[in-house]
């Protein structure tokens, strides 16, 4: 009874509160625009879990590692983040169509332990036949194509590059006009596209940690990948740009409400 009681109460709470559904807390939401998702909270087996309606399960090419990463995963928030050792991937299915939009926003929390050459985030990319996106890393420096149907393939990068071992958030959206990149919630980069996102040749698997060519794999954590079919605001990215490190929140702060809905449901 008591534990219903303080679950009643904590809804109460969210009911009046301001609160982005896509990104509560520590973890995001899925919303109706979210066509993919993975905590990475499973450590262990062989595929991680979609948590969005898409239900579109990656499946682990290479060695299956999860990290504690208690910096980043605090009690409040629990979970863990996977761990890339420069020769894994998870891949899906190219059939997943939900997954291959023509808008879109592509984020993640990626925490780097080698940045030499390409290593790629989120990609529904292959060799030399392009896809529809490319969210990873070149020498460092954040970087986000697209291919589209009114002429090709555009980018849009960063100038500043990312940290080693430094927990950083990488978003690239495409609203049917430009290409933006984000680094923690601040627009670093823009370009001009035109027209709906497209691939060309054959099919791709939309990739976690590679490309469909199965290359350029990331060497690091990554956490909180999401997919979404609208290009989204600033504000709409990860609730938690200060970073994902610990931290100890007012007790009437959104991560604690999250924290203590987990542990009465």
């Amino acid at each position: 009874m008591a534990g219903r009681r303080i679950a009643g109460a904590i809804l109460g709470l969210l009911a009046t509160a301001s609160v982005t559904w896509a990104a509560t807390g520590y973890e995001y939401l899925p919303d109706a625009n979210t066509v993919g998702l993975w905590h990475f909270n499973e450590g262990k087996g062989a595929d991680v879990t979609d948590e969005s309606a898409t239900g579109a399960e990656a499946l682990v090419e290479g060695a299956a590692a999860w990290d504690a990463n208690e910096d980043w995963n605090s009690e409040a928030s629990g979970g863990t983040a996977f761990a890339f050792d420069g020769a894994t991937l998870l891949a899906v299915a190219n059939e997943v169509k939900d997954l291959q939009p023509d808008v879109i926003t592509v984020e993640a929390w990626v925490y780097p332990e080698d940045l030499g050459g390409w290593k790629l985030i989120c990609t529904h990319w292959g060799g030399a036949q392009v896809g529809r996106y490319h969210l990873g890393v070149d020498a460092g420096t954040p970087k986000f194509h697209i291919n589209t149907s009114g002429g090709g393939t555009v980018f849009a990068g960063a100038v500043e590059t990312l940290e080693l071992q430094t927990w950083t958030h990488v978003a690239g959206t495409y609203d049917g006009d430009d290409v933006r990149l984000f680094i923690n919630g601040e627009e670093v980069g823009i370009a001009a596209g035109g027209g709906d996102l497209e691939g060309v040749g054959a099919g791709h698997d939309v990739v976690i940690g590679g490309k469909a060519s199965r290359e350029f794999q990331w060497n690091g954590l990554l956490d909180e990948v999401r997919v979404s079919d609208i290009a989204r605001n600033p504000d709409e990215l990860s609730p938690n740009m200060t970073g994902p490190s610990a931290v100890d929140p007012a007790a009437d702060s959104l991560p604690v409400v999250w924290g203590a809905l987990r542990a009465v449901r």
